[in-house]
């Protein structure tokens, strides 16, 4: 994985590169690397809830529609 950090009219945008949605804004690069780091932190987040709820499901079926 290849993090770009760029010039972006009065601040900078920090990307993961080839990874739309792992991107952040901020006024400078340092603020934009931490912004990068909570965008990576949330979507770990939203992903582990996934992987729960999944879970959840799975051992659902498993207990009660026993295939």
């Amino acid at each position: 994985m290849k993090i770009e950090i760029i010039k972006d009219g009065e601040g900078f945008l920090a990307q993961v590169k080839g990874q739309e949605n792992l991107f952040a804004f901020a006024y400078s690069e340092k603020d934009a690397i931490l912004e990068l780091k909570n965008v990576v932190d949330m979507i770990m987040d939203f992903h582990l809830e996934q992987i729960n709820i999944e879970r959840l499901v799975k051992n659902e079926l498993a207990n009660k529609y026993a295939v």
